[in-house]
């Protein structure tokens, strides 16, 4: 008999994978360490999943690291001292405050402590995060870009303050998640590791990163693309998951195998993120997302629900996701922050799957 979903936090769980028929959780075996995942149940039919919610240890560690995350986020905003600048310092306070799930310092952090560095010492890392995703979809909203008019469930930057100071709020939290990443390399005592990091955000960032991902955006428009084109426009998603993995571990000059695993998790949940995205963007609802929604069927987008259906861009999810977490947990063991990854990995999947679920 299934398990009902309101017994999911009695529950101990095993190791989640792929089966024709739904997502199958394997028992752990002796010795063996379990997973505390959101999805761990012995199996579960993709009919079943109606309301999922966060499992109650990530949920104490977000709500413990948020309001940290606030204070340094407010800290570190890039504010103008010059008299007339106002209108652009209030911009930038609408466009970081009140945030989202703030999932990207969560992980940043959580990586970071994952390899025995204190939150503390990750947390300049964690705001540049946070900004550079800030000024990405800043970018994103454009009428030149995706022309979307809410984020967040409210009215988008460009529509409150006009395009001219989207475009310089953006601007200010790019180049300050530049100068925080080198600041927290440096207080840290790893100045040699400064460059490294503001390398990786520039590629991140840069031409096969967030820009040339949005790029093939643009250009393919309307072009009914194939997989080739949309695995170059998921790339922007995968830079800045993979650097946000990563950075606060390395700027505190965790070892390069450490940092390699991060990033290969990051870059498994970057794509499943992804999908996500599609899915909800195919079935979700403005009201409920805070966001526009089919905004790549009024683009003429191909997408992972496009190429695959519904269902195949679930399944492809789950398993990203199953990929990454057994990678990571290949590396690391059983430690507490490695399972607190997994856990955040199939919270941020459950909407998705709630949403696609209710469409079959």
């Amino acid at each position: 008999m299934y398990r009902r979903l309101s017994n999911l936090r009695r529950l101990d769980y095993g190791i989640f994978q792929l089966s024709t028929s739904g997502l199958v959780i394997k028992p752990p075996q002796v010795g063996q360490p379990t997973v505390h995942s959101l999805m761990s149940i012995l199996f579960v039919p993709m009919t079943v999943i109606t309301t999922l919610i966060m499992p109650e240890r990530l949920d104490g560690y977000v709500n413990q690291r948020r309001c940290l995350i606030e204070a340094a986020l407010e800290e570190c905003l890039p504010l103008s001292s010059q008299p007339r600048a106002r209108p652009l310092n209030e911009a930038l306070r609408y466009a970081v405050f009140p945030g989202g799930k703030r999932w990207r310092p969560v992980l940043t952090l959580l990586g970071a402590e994952l390899v025995g560095v204190s939150a503390r010492n990750a947390m300049l890392a964690a705001c540049a995060m946070e900004f550079l995703h800030t000024s990405s979809i800043i970018f994103d909203d454009l009428p030149a870009m995706d022309d979307a008019d809410v984020r967040r469930g409210i009215p988008a930057l460009h529509r409150v303050f006009g395009e001219g100071l989207a475009l310089l709020a953006a601007l200010a939290l790019l180049n300050e998640s530049y100068g925080l990443l080198a600041r927290a390399a440096h207080e840290n005592g790893r100045c040699e590791t400064s460059a490294q990091l503001i390398i990786e955000a520039a590629k991140c960032v840069g031409g096969n990163g967030m820009i040339g991902g949005q790029a093939v955006d643009l250009s393919l428009r309307g072009a009914g693309q194939g997989a080739d084109a949309l695995h170059s426009r998921n790339l922007k998603t995968m830079a800045l998951m993979r650097l946000t993995m990563r950075a606060g571990a390395v700027a505190c000059g965790t070892g390069e195998d450490d940092a390699t695993a991060l990033g290969n998790f990051g870059e498994s949940l970057g794509m499943a993120y992804q999908i996500c995205d599609d899915l909800m963007d195919d079935l979700g609802e403005v009201a409920e997302l805070g966001k526009p929604v089919r905004q790549d069927a009024r683009h003429g987008l191909s997408t992972c629900v496009t190429e695959l259906g519904v269902e195949g861009a679930r399944r492809l999810a789950a398993g990203l996701i199953a990929d990454g977490t057994r990678s990571l947990r290949e590396r690391f063991g059983a430690r507490p922050e490695a399972e607190l990854l997994s856990e955040a990995a199939m919270t941020i999947l459950q909407d998705a799957l709630r949403l696609s679920l209710a469409s079959a």
